[in-house]
């Protein structure tokens, strides 16, 4: 991705540009700030800098997300908003929606544009694409992090589950593999009120896991409110390199699920979780091996009762 700044009329316009596999440019779509450049403040022309440099994580922050990257003010950050147009940050988000920077055909797009010819390998493709997830994600999280992520997992009274969307399903991996070794785990529902059925038993003790991608959800909200205020530890798999969740949360794993408008691959949270997986039972040690000895005896004894 690059982004230039131009001028035109004395008026600040952003141009959004995507570069293709195969290196060809397509303006994606451009947006103009609605005032001078010469009429703003050193602070507002400091945060201009930051969102045109950080357009694609712009959806995912907060004025406070923003404030602090840009060195002003939450309330600078306000008032920048209204200088450049838009009532405020939310309205300019609206716009970027509504202008088709980030929508599920638009992602589909994308991945199909380099497929589209008939001898296409969509195959290579796309473990192409895995590939360079799991590279970034190697890259992007910490392993002391990592680590201290096993270990609460390990010590966890209880470990709460959390994944709406397309995580829902690497949550019901990680929780079919974890119960497995000995981990009491406790899928919580997607939304809605029965949320709270499973939120109001956590605890001190216990470890709230949470997988939340893209942007910060109401839900997620929910969720670490009510950890900070129950003394649950909290553990975050995002893939948002910015947001106020970060701060919020004791454990935080930062993967790479590729570009913000582009085909987003569920495979580096699957390794992610296999890899917690393999941590835990390593540091379970002769009591994980037991669990799964037991049940592969229990297998056999019921083989014909219960068939594969």
């Amino acid at each position: 991705m690059k982004y230039n700044f131009h001028r035109l009329s004395s008026y600040a316009i952003l141009w959004w540009k995507a570069t293709s596999g195969q290196g060809r440019v397509q303006i994606v779509a451009d947006f103009q700030f609605r005032v001078e450049l010469d009429t703003l403040s050193k602070s507002h022309q400091a945060i201009a800098n930051y969102v045109i440099g950080s357009l694609q994580q712009i959806p995912y922050c907060t004025d406070e997300d923003i404030a602090r990257q840009a060195g002003v003010s939450t309330a600078t950050v306000s008032r920048f908003w209204r200088a450049v147009g838009y009532a405020n940050l939310k309205a300019f988000k609206l716009e970027l929606l509504q202008a088709g920077l980030s929508t599920p055909a638009r992602k589909m797009k994308q991945i199909l544009h380099k497929v589209e010819h008939d001898e296409a390998d969509i195959l290579g493709e796309m473990i192409g694409v895995a590939s360079s997830n799991l590279s970034g994600t190697g890259k992007r999280v910490d392993r002391r992090q990592f680590d201290l992520a096993i270990e609460t997992i390990h010590r966890a009274r209880k470990l709460y589950l959390y994944g709406g969307g397309p995580s829902a399903s690497v949550a019901e991996l990680m929780a079919y593999r974890l119960s497995r070794i000995g981990v009491d785990v406790i899928r919580m529902a997607v939304s809605g009120r029965e949320l709270l059925e499973t939120m109001v038993h956590a605890g001190s003790g216990d470890v709230l896991f949470l997988f939340g991608f893209v942007k910060r959800t109401p839900e997620l909200t929910v969720l670490l409110q009510h950890a900070k205020e129950a003394g649950c530890v909290t553990v975050l798999v995002t893939d948002l390199l910015v947001s106020d969740m970060l701060a919020q949360s004791d454990c935080k794993l930062q993967i790479d699920r590729g570009e913000w408008d582009g085909f987003h691959s569920m495979t580096a949270p699957i390794a992610l979780t296999e890899a917690l997986v393999v941590g835990v039972t390593k540091l379970r040690g002769r009591e994980a091996m037991e669990k799964l000895e037991r049940l592969h005896a229990l297998r056999k004894r019921y083989a014909s009762h219960l068939p594969k």
